[in-house]
């Protein structure tokens, strides 16, 4: 009878455990597990990585005091770092774990090492879960063979790293140098009014220089000077004096200038106005005109427009 008694007893307890150990693995299930690619020719120093991801009931929270310790050697492998991230899922909370070991095992032939099995809890109250990482066996290989006696005569040759074509990136950069001054001298040519580069110092551009320094000057009178820039520009292109009646002949001696007929007509009869009728122009105003004229005209010059 007491033997009876004794096996359903313990037929009970079985059955409690059982019950234990099923709510258990429904509150915590490992989903993916990623080791090292490669499980050979390992060697000292060399980093492993692993992850895991694990999903747990909301109520549970990873027990960070139970985690194996970052610098700690287990047959001669080093945890070097661990990391944890964690969030919430629909259904309970996720964490991602990655772990970082680094190979410092001492062999004089391969043997199989192992990365250690971790085991990791989980708290909800007094109720506790764990979560068990196995371990991950692999080759370790020896950097030399056993009974090494002379080092000189196993030694292998180094051999340089293959050198990089870099031509064409040379061909390259030479011609965007090359572009980048042609465009340069084109803005310069453009907008400089310096004379130092060929078909510079044209009539105009020389007309427009006076023009600029006139404009910085305060004295009295100077738009007859002003004037006369202009007026000696157009003697110097068209070869003798030019006057309004000579325009269109001008032009059609000169169609680079035909663009600007309307200007330089109305230069001209500005220039009788000013030079020889009773109404006055401010100084100022009249240069400031005959400067946007001058631009103009010098353009037409250099042909840039």
């Amino acid at each position: 009878m007491k033997n009876i008694i004794r096996k359903l007893l313990v037929s009970s307890s079985l059955c409690l455990v059982s019950v234990a150990f099923n709510a258990m693995a429904a509150d915590t299930k490992i989903l993916h597990v990623i080791n090292p690619q490669k499980n050979s020719g390992i060697q000292v120093g060399d980093v492993l990585n692993r992850s895991l991801e694990i999903a747990v009931d909301a109520s549970y929270q990873l027990n960070k005091t139970a985690l194996p310790m970052k610098g700690e050697v287990r047959n001669g492998i080093e945890l070097t770092s661990i990391n944890i991230q964690s969030s919430r899922q629909l259904q309970g909370r996720l964490y991602h774990i990655d772990l970082s070991y680094q190979v410092f095992a001492a062999a004089n032939k391969p043997v199989v090492l192992a990365l250690p099995a971790e085991s990791l809890t989980f708290n909800s109250g007094e109720k506790v879960l764990t979560a068990n990482l196995p371990a991950w066996n692999f080759w370790f290989s020896p950097l030399v063979s056993e009974g090494l006696s002379n080092a000189k005569e196993n030694m292998q040759p180094q051999y340089k790293a293959s050198l990089i074509d870099v031509s064409f990136i040379q061909s390259g950069f030479w011609f965007s140098v090359v572009l980048a001054g042609i465009g340069l001298l084109g803005l310069i040519y453009n907008n400089a009014n310096q004379r130092w580069l060929p078909l510079m110092n044209g009539s105009f551009a020389q007309a427009q220089r006076k023009l600029k320094l006139l404009a910085k000057q305060k004295q009295s009178g100077k738009e007859s000077d002003a004037l006369l820039a202009m007026h000696q520009a157009f003697n110097q292109v068209y070869g003798e004096n030019l006057f309004v009646a000579d325009v269109d002949y001008f032009l059609a001696t000169h169609p680079k200038f035909n663009r600007l007929r309307t200007e330089i007509t109305q230069f001209f009869e500005l220039s009788n106005t000013v030079l020889f009728s009773s109404s006055k122009m401010s100084a100022d105003t009249l240069i400031k005109q005959l400067l946007v004229l001058s631009k103009q005209l010098r353009d037409c010059e250099r042909g840039v427009k």
